[in-house]
């Protein structure tokens, strides 16, 4: 992403989107009643045929699509031959746009998009013949299942595991220069034998895991799986924050977590508080209530298991200066 004529006391920014990962922060900071021109297609006053022209619309529903962002709202600006009322706007990859109304927790995420390093990552985990693909990048994770990459979601071995192996690493080569790495994953030495089968293991690494599937994945990155690959990954970065938390809270340390976390923020005794994106937006007070007293604030996004484990315990964590008496 790119930020351009940005104008921080009137909340405008001219945003050039470049990847998907961009819709994806995109998603979160689009809301109501914030206004978004762009160049689209309109039916003409008189006429069935459309035209290019650029609108402004007042944002009322966001929604984000497989390969794109929709934004729905009232037509608030336009060509004066165009019908007005509601229109969506469909927001891809390489598209410009400018938008008003932006906050400052907002540019936060704008500016972390503009700077983060986007990746993409297969991972492939093996156990006892079946294999289960998934990618991982910058804004999430994807089940392959669901994706038409000509990756199957799932491989079964109806044959010997040598020929499974081989179909397994075919299923990879047809695929493999569309991504940063491949992470082979999973209990056993089935990863290894399927390592050694390839003649180039440049970006292919291996990562131990008891299980496989999803939890198998999640396995993977709480172990470092992405540090392989990325030096900076934020679903890593979150994951081991909220693995540190539980460790602390099984331990009964200086955690607390739900609706005691804003008292022990008004007494000073949050070192860093941890929420989802959804409070970090609703939250304002408390989180500049947490800066104010010298504490950290970390957002932890709900797209992977750490987030859902956050979510679980009311969306609000904290990691204390001392535990409350």
């Amino acid at each position: 992403m790119k930020l351009l004529n940005c104008d921080r006391s009137e909340g405008y920014a001219k945003i050039v989107v470049e990847n998907q990962d961009d819709l994806w922060y995109l998603s979160r900071v689009f809301r109501s009643p914030q206004r978004v021109r762009k160049r689209t297609q309109r039916t003409v006053l008189e006429g069935r045929e459309k035209k290019s022209c650029v609108l402004t619309i007042e944002v009322e529903k966001t929604e984000l699509q497989d390969d794109r962002l929709r934004l729905t709202g009232e037509i608030v600006e336009g060509a004066e031959d165009i019908e007005l009322g509601y229109h969506s706007f469909n927001i891809e990859s390489d598209e410009n746009l400018e938008v008003w109304g932006l906050r400052d927790q907002d540019w936060e995420l704008l500016e972390e998009a503009e700077s983060s390093e986007n990746y993409e990552v297969l991972f492939c985990l093996l156990q006892s013949g079946t294999a289960d693909f998934y990618k991982v990048k910058e804004s999430g994770i994807e089940d392959m299942s669901s994706v038409n990459e000509n990756i199957p979601g799932k491989m079964y071995a109806d044959q010997e595991s040598s020929t499974f192996l081989k179909d397994v690493k075919s299923v990879i080569d047809r695929t493999r220069d569309h991504y940063d790495a491949v992470i082979l994953a999973g209990p056993g030495f089935e990863k290894k034998t399927l390592f050694d089968l390839f003649d180039n293991t440049e970006q292919v690494f291996t990562q131990d895991t008891s299980v496989v599937g999803q939890t198998g994945l999640n396995e993977a990155i709480k172990r470092g799986a992405l540090k392989k690959v990325v030096e900076e990954s934020r679903i890593d970065e979150e994951s081991e924050i909220m693995e540190n938390f539980f460790d602390e809270m099984n331990t009964e340390g200086a955690v607390s977590y739900g609706d005691p976390v804003r008292d022990l923020v008004e007494q000073g005794a949050v070192e860093k508080l941890v929420l989802t994106p959804e409070l970090y937006r609703e939250e304002r007070e408390l989180v500049e209530k947490t800066g104010h007293t010298g504490g950290e604030v970390q957002v932890v996004h709900t797209d992977h298991e750490a987030g859902e484990r956050l979510e679980n315990l009311g969306g609000i964590a904290a990691f204390l200066r001392y535990k409350p008496s």
